[in-house]
């Protein structure tokens, strides 16, 4: 299912040709081998599940920092060819996890950039439009911690079989939703996390009302997730209030990352979300 009558359809068309680009450069196969070599002596990988989901159940808000160097909606963000210091110091201001884009026509991504953040040691989210089983063994091999899968690009039995993969090789699987439809089926699934996004994906616009109407239905024994739309405190304030554990914050950050030190510090002070 990869045609959804929204403006993501152009990306999910680059997605899918990439997609099979790689899966005819390097079979299957040869990547399960290659996440065997990432499994420790407990058979568990190193990097994973427990490592994002406790990063951000931890404590007050968690802020998910997200590395792009283009948004479809807005155009080019940032020129970095290499997203390490610009990881690190997400680190160092406070951020709970990372979350990388990896998509390359439309995000400015790549696989290779999630290996590169490795070393501000904070979890990692890959962000792309995962279509099948093989994207799951990829982000495993670039030392992914979680993944994310998108309701509105997937159906039913795909969202079951790669949240169950991700289960398998040990991947958070953080579950977006963009409207009531899409946010049942995503529960359904039982998935780590699930995220509602404030955009509109026929027109790119942003409405937080959507976060602050569906999230409150989200159980929490889920992590709940508000993502888009969140840029200055008050931002903050009404996702904790729709009962958000954590933010996703990608192009205010990208414009700033200061912001971000501000936003940890101010956080800790006040306990919010506690």
């Amino acid at each position: 299912m990869t045609e959804t009558g929204t403006r993501l359809d152009p990306i999910l068309g680059s997605v899918r040709s990439r997609l099979e680009a790689r899966q005819t450069e390097k079979p299957l196969v040869s990547l399960r081998a290659e996440v065997g070599r990432n499994v420790g002596s407990d058979g568990d990988t190193i990097r994973g599940r427990e490592r994002f989901v406790s990063a951000l159940k931890e404590g007050p808000l968690s802020i998910i920092a997200e590395c792009k160097r283009i948004s479809p909606s807005l155009g080019p963000l940032s020129g970095e060819s290499d997203l390490l210091e610009r990881a690190t110091n997400y680190a160092k201001g406070g951020a709970s996890a990372l979350s990388i884009l990896t998509e390359e026509d439309h995000f400015g991504g790549s696989l290779e950039d999630l290996q590169r953040v490795e070393a501000a040691n904070l979890p990692k989210l890959r962000k792309d439009f995962i279509l099948d089983e093989y994207m799951v063994w990829e982000a495993a091999v670039a030392g992914a911690d979680a993944i994310l899968l998108l309701a509105v690009c997937l159906g039913d039995s795909q969202l079951s079989e790669l949240r169950a993969l991700a289960a398998e090789l040990n991947l958070a699987v953080l579950l977006e939703a963009h409207n009531a439809y899409e946010l049942e089926h995503a529960l359904a699934v039982e998935p780590d996390c699930v995220g509602v996004n404030a955009r509109d994906l026929t027109t790119f616009e942003i409405d937080f009302k959507t976060v602050e109407k569906l999230l409150p239905q989200v159980d929490s024994r889920f992590v709940r997730v508000a993502e888009s739309g969140v840029d200055s405190w008050e931002g903050l304030e009404r996702a904790v209030a729709a009962k958000a554990d954590a933010v996703l914050c990608g192009t205010a950050l990208m414009r700033d990352s200061s912001l971000l030190s501000g936003w940890t510090s101010r956080i800790a002070e006040e306990g919010l979300g506690v």
